[in-house]
């Protein structure tokens, strides 16, 4: 094996989206977080896993549940072929691996993000409830003649700037394979 033709960026963006997944399955690990006062209400929300409570009730939305599943098959199916193809960069078929692999980080990353906003400005739009992306307010709930001021705080968490770092190795790698390709093949001394 020769080291100079190893993709390290494919290796290390490999086994950062690997993470990923295990956090996901083992810790269920957000990317985004929202909560509302102390136990009112909780949202846990990546593309790999989601955990919603409100006023203590787990809610379960099948269709998350099976979008998070093909999530995280991709991603594990994207960290097993870049690992691959990243020890092995000049076989025949691990430019086909890398071209699978490399765009599947960054294109969850970007729909996670789109995502979030959508949902965010719908609230705010139809609601109107003010859900900053990454941040702190307050809503007024009025029932009756009742008026209470309910803190929100959202933000993303360390796991979200890991899956950066995964999308953006990933893309190096690519760029990277140019190099690797471009070095000529070393002699074996007999």
């Amino acid at each position: 094996m020769e080291f100079k033709k190893i993709n390290w960026f494919g290796i290390a963006g490999g086994i950062i989206t690997l993470m990923l997944v295990v956090f996901a399955l083992a810790y269920a690990s957000p990317w985004w977080q929202l909560t509302i006062a102390e136990d009112l209400g909780q949202a846990n929300i990546s593309p790999l896993s989601y955990n919603l409570t409100i006023l203590g009730s787990q809610i379960v939305i099948p269709l998350i549940f099976f979008v998070n599943l093909v999530c995280q098959l991709s991603f594990l199916a994207s960290a097993i072929a870049i690992l691959v193809y990243s020890v092995i960069p000049n076989k025949s078929f691990s430019k086909h691996l890398l071209g699978f692999a490399y765009k599947k980080p960054l294109i969850t990353l970007i729909v996670f993000l789109i995502s979030i906003f959508a949902v965010t400005y719908s609230v705010q739009s139809i609601l109107s409830i003010n859900i900053p992306v990454a941040g702190a307010s307050t809503i007024t709930l009025e029932m009756s003649d009742i008026t209470m001021e309910v803190p929100i705080t959202t933000g993303f968490t360390w796991v979200f700037w890991l899956a950066i770092i995964a999308a953006i190795l990933s893309i190096v790698a690519r760029f990277y394979h140019k190099k690797i390709a471009s070095l000529p093949p070393t002699e074996t001394k007999t």
